[in-house]
């Protein structure tokens, strides 16, 4: 009797540590995700007071600057990670975790200054298409999201695949800037599935491998991974209604 008395508690001490452990990771994604909100709303109240404060200067900067632009956009790209990982590392507290943030939302709302000026002044019904594609992003977004979650796959066989696509974007990037050619549809539509291979991969390791404690860190790579596909959903539509 006494042994199945013991195995009786162990049962249910396992089953109090899995119930604990599955509330903690609940928490941890949700804080996860309402920290991701939370900076896209940042971004997005960020860039409508810009350009209904400084429309027109930001539009004069970036006609002045020609392809300074654009390497100033890719020396963001490239840089912006290495601070951002700098200050991660500067400060193990969640202070710095969310300085990080920060950094990062103002880190594209620079980038995008150019691209959301394009739609806003130089394309009819700009504010209309910068709408069709956030509404397309969040669509994207929130079923590669669903899928992780319902089918619970680890994705993290994608990251070499995704760190050789991504360098060599870049390296078509810096080319076009040098050369002179125009990067369009076909290579926004091929960014967007890059894109989309991000989210799936950091969603699958924020479900399946993060630390409870690396919310706002979690919530850094989706933003990034978010705002990409957003950058390139609305260079898609532009390149589209050129022509």
């Amino acid at each position: 009797m006494e042994y199945y008395d013991n195995a009786a508690r162990g049962m249910e001490r396992g089953a109090v540590s899995l119930l604990e452990d599955v509330g903690a990771r609940s928490r941890f994604l949700t804080k996860t995700y309402l920290n991701l909100t939370g900076a896209v709303a940042a971004f997005a109240a960020i860039e409508t007071l810009l350009f209904a404060f400084c429309g027109d200067a930001i539009v004069n900067l970036f006609t002045a600057s020609g392809k300074l632009t654009g390497f100033v956009i890719l020396a963001l790209c490239l840089g912006g990670p290495f601070v951002a990982n700098a200050i991660l590392n500067a400060s193990k507290t969640k202070v710095g975790h969310y300085v990080a943030l920060a950094f990062y939302v103002a880190m594209y709302v620079l980038i995008f200054m150019p691209i959301l000026a394009v739609a806003l002044l130089f394309t009819d019904g700009g504010l209309a298409l910068i709408g069709q594609a956030a509404g397309l992003t969040v669509s994207l977004f929130v079923a590669l999201t669903a899928a992780v979650f319902v089918t619970r796959k680890d994705f993290s066989f994608l990251r070499a695949f995704l760190v050789f696509a991504s360098f060599a974007a870049l390296g078509l990037i810096l080319a076009s800037m040098l050369f002179g050619f125009a990067l369009g549809a076909v290579f926004a539509g091929a960014m967007i599935a890059l894109a989309c291979g991000y989210i799936l991969y950091d969603t699958s390791k924020v479900m399946l491998h993060c630390d409870e404690s690396m919310d706002v860190v979690a919530s850094i790579e989706l933003f990034a991974s978010l705002m990409t596909l957003f950058y390139y959903v609305l260079h898609l539509l532009l390149s589209l209604n050129r022509d």
